[in-house]
């Protein structure tokens, strides 16, 4: 048996070990900061509080590279918004380690949770002629709910198994979120994560999870650039940890990313794009893990998501296709779908190319109506060469948050001259 030893300074290697990396490339692009965010997918794992304040069905995949050579991390991600009974959510995540490698404690270092120890040293063993070790699996139940226009909270249940040699440790926990967002600009997030600690015995030891305190800030000071701050509390810690992060939306498809933490610096992207009503999104992210003076491997996230559905703001059209003449009459009906929080203050309905050039837009103050009619012409009233349009529809409502939409509303067609 051959033992290898690894320093560092990390957050891997406490008890909870799968729950320390995170889950989704973006809110690594942020430096692990998104308590205070959460405006996507990733809320089941950073603040079930906040899945309320999802509008649309969310699904997310990704692969991570670690820092210990040979270690992988994957994860999926779904949540489910609902009009009245709130927000669901569901995560799965697996650790996998390399060939014929289990971890065992060495006399500095009192978890079997990870490869590596918070500021101590961890071995781990070699056993020639083993089968890859098995590998380390966890999972999230989520559910959030609004008590106000501003306040939401919810809890997830948190699931571990995983195989260490002989033994088979399992167990549960139970996280608690919550989010506060005033308006469009501001929000804050608390997190108790690991609130009922999950605990086992192996080789009888108790081995608990320590409870971690996150809070979190996030501004949006313009509609393309958002900052999340994060401060996490724990006596594992001796303290608090920070993090923090931004991102700025340059173009209507790419996204840049950057933040950094007590151990590493982060930086990435996304590229996002619309097919009919469906958002496709591809994220990206390097880690440096300056804190190991070396020791670790630089590591890269990458994920994706999609998301769908929704029961916000949405529009609809009917026909689908149109054929509008000279002298001639031939219309679409669109319906606008408006089911926001609060009272609507204003709105706007933009119809628009492929390309994104904008060719006809209605707006108004107070309630929209629930149909308008569009006759294939611009704001000019020239009528609109053939091909698909696409629909954006953004509402305000009187507290000043923001509900948007967009996607696949209708399709011209030349009219046939015989």
């Amino acid at each position: 048996m051959t033992i290898l030893l690894f320093a560092q300074m990390g957050t891997g290697g406490i008890p909870g070990y799968i729950y320390s990396y995170a889950i989704g490339a973006r809110p690594y692009g942020f430096g692990r900061a998104f308590t205070g965010l959460s405006d996507d997918v990733e809320a089941v794992y950073f603040n079930p509080g906040a899945l309320a304040f999802l509008q649309r069905v969310n699904f997310s995949g990704g692969y991570f590279q670690l820092p210990v050579t040979g270690f992988q991390y994957y994860y999926a991600a779904f949540t489910f918004p609902t009009s009245t009974f709130g927000s669901f959510g569901v995560a799965v995540m697996q650790l996998s380690s390399p060939a014929s490698a289990r971890f065992v404690d060495s006399l500095v270092c009192a978890n079997w949770d990870g490869p590596v120890c918070l500021d101590s040293v961890q071995a781990y063993a070699i056993f020639p002629g083993d089968d890859d070790s098995p590998p380390y699996n966890a999972g999230i139940l989520a559910y959030s709910k609004s008590f106000s226009r501003a306040i939401s909270i919810g809890a997830s249940l948190e699931f571990v198994y995983h195989r260490i040699y002989q033994s088979s440790p399992a167990s549960a926990g139970l996280n608690i979120g919550m989010m506060f967002r005033p308006n469009r600009y501001f929000s804050f997030g608390l997190v108790g994560q690991h609130f009922i600690p999950p605990k086992y015995t192996f080789y009888g030891s108790e081995v608990s999870y320590p409870q971690i305190w996150r809070f979190g800030l996030g501004l949006r000071p313009f509609n393309w650039v958002k900052v999340v701050v994060d401060a996490a509390y724990s006596t594992y810690y001796n303290g608090f940890k920070f993090y923090g992060g931004g991102e700025a939306r340059l173009l209507s498809f790419l996204y840049v990313r950057g933040g950094i933490n007590n151990e590493e610096v982060t930086g990435g992207g996304s590229f996002e794009f619309t097919i009919r009503d469906i958002i496709f999104r591809i994220d990206g992210n390097y880690t440096f893990n300056y804190a190991s003076n070396g020791a670790f491997d630089d590591y890269m996230q990458f994920s994706t998501s999609i998301k769908f559905g929704g029961y916000r703001v949405w529009v609809s059209s009917d026909p689908k296709l149109i054929s509008p003449a000279e002298g001639e009459s031939n219309i679409t009906f669109l319906y606008l779908h408006t089911f926001p929080r609060q009272e609507v203050e204003e709105w706007e309905l933009i119809i628009k190319k492929q390309s994104g050039e904008v060719v006809r837009t209605f707006y108004g103050e107070g309630e929209p109506p629930v149909r308008i009619e569009w006759d294939g012409r611009d704001d000019a009233g020239r009528i609109v060469p053939p091909g698909n349009y696409y629909y954006y529809y953004k509402v305000i409502d009187i507290s000043g948050e923001e509900y948007e939409r967009g996607g696949y509303l209708v399709t011209v067609k030349r009219r046939e001259v015989w």
